[in-house]
């Protein structure tokens, strides 16, 4: 999977990285944030409006798997859902505190 993607929000583009640390798809510290450069436009995997990220978000928090995670199917989809909201939220909130 390309760890790099460019979202853009109404602030700006932001660079979303996937943190290699992360322990996995649920951790707070998952994703990364920079400001887009020429570089990074290149080398990204895509850029896309931040509406448009929700089912790849989902897609990068299962791809970071659940190591250490211990609930049923139910709840750890569950629990995939809101992690995906709340990051798309961080991702437009740091927009704002940072290009905006």
């Amino acid at each position: 999977m390309t760890d790099n993607f460019i979202i853009v929000t109404d602030a700006g583009s932001v660079l979303v990285s996937i943190n290699p640390q992360a322990s996995n798809g649920l951790d707070p510290e998952l994703l990364q944030f920079a400001e887009v450069t020429d570089k990074d436009r290149e080398t990204a995997a895509f850029e896309t409006p931040l509406r448009a990220f929700s089912a790849k978000m989902v897609d990068i928090i299962n791809s970071a798997g659940f190591d250490g995670v211990t609930m049923s199917g139910s709840m750890r989809d569950m629990m995939v859902r809101e992690k995906a909201v709340a990051d798309l939220s961080r991702i437009e909130r740091w927009a704002a505190e940072h290009l905006g």
